[in-house]
């Protein structure tokens, strides 16, 4: 299927690495051009950007980004549009907790605003200049924010921070999509369930005991999450506006 997004730019954050690199991937492959943000993975986003340029023909450009930074990120735009012309799809992918989960006893006010920041407050600064610049412009545009099956259900312990600013991300979408359907952007969300990365071992006891949750029996691959991200991106998808959808094999259902 043509989703039609050849000549489209797309920016991914914190897309060096994980689902934030098969989306990259994927948009590569449909014809659209990329901007790949990375912290500290720098020559992994480089050797990212050179693979999907030579084997796709898009332009892929790297630009460092401290996401809990709004400096960063208004530079990361501003390096995007320069250089590729305009931003049409933005993809909220990074989340910078700063090691904010543990036990709610040993929380410090200062912890969980590193948490907001890093999640809740980066989000909002990205959306907002990508709102600005699509109203500038006088464009429609896409944003596909990245939960996690967390907020639904977890079988792990001591990640409140985490769950508690993705469920904020959740309410954000959806207010935000509310707000902005008359100026042609559509806000979304997707809900990955285990993801395959290049930490993940499969031998491990605890990869095993996550299996265990998955009727369908498998961690997901990277692209196989950039499939539902991008479509959500096209006008295939054109009903679909403050839509929280489910990709997590099935896990939220349960076994």
């Amino acid at each position: 299927m043509d989703l039609g997004l050849a000549g489209k730019v797309a920016l991914v954050t914190g897309s060096s690495r994980g689902i934030g690199a098969g989306t990259c991937e994927v948009f590569a492959r449909e014809g659209a051009d990329v901007v790949i943000n990375y912290s500290s993975s720098r020559q992994r986003a480089e050797e990212l950007a050179r693979r999907l340029s030579d084997t796709y023909g898009v332009r892929a450009i790297v630009v460092g980004a401290d996401m809990s930074r709004e400096e960063d990120i208004v530079s990361l735009f501003r390096t995007a549009i320069d250089e590729l012309g305009g931003v049409d799809i933005l993809i909220n992918n990074a989340s910078v907790l700063n090691d904010a989960n543990g036990p709610i006893e040993d929380f410090s006010v200062e912890k969980f605003r590193g948490a907001e920041i890093g999640s809740i407050e980066s989000e909002m600064v990205a959306c907002r200049e990508f709102v600005r610049h699509c109203k500038a412009e006088h464009k429609p545009g896409h944003v596909v924010n990245i939960l996690t099956k967390s907020i639904f259900w977890t079988g792990s312990h001591n990640n409140l921070a985490y769950v508690t600013v993705k469920g904020a991300n959740a309410s954000f979408t959806r207010g935000l999509a509310h707000d902005v359907a008359r100026d042609g952007i559509h806000v979304n969300a997707v809900v990955p369930g285990y993801v395959r990365n290049d930490r993940t071992e499969v031998d491990s006891d605890r990869y095993q005991r996550a299996i265990q949750h998955i009727p369908m029996g498998r961690f997901a691959e990277p692209e196989e999450i950039g499939n539902c991200i991008t479509f959500l991106c096209s006008e295939k998808a054109i009903q679909c506006n403050g839509a929280i959808l489910d990709c997590s094999g099935s896990t939220l259902i349960g076994d």
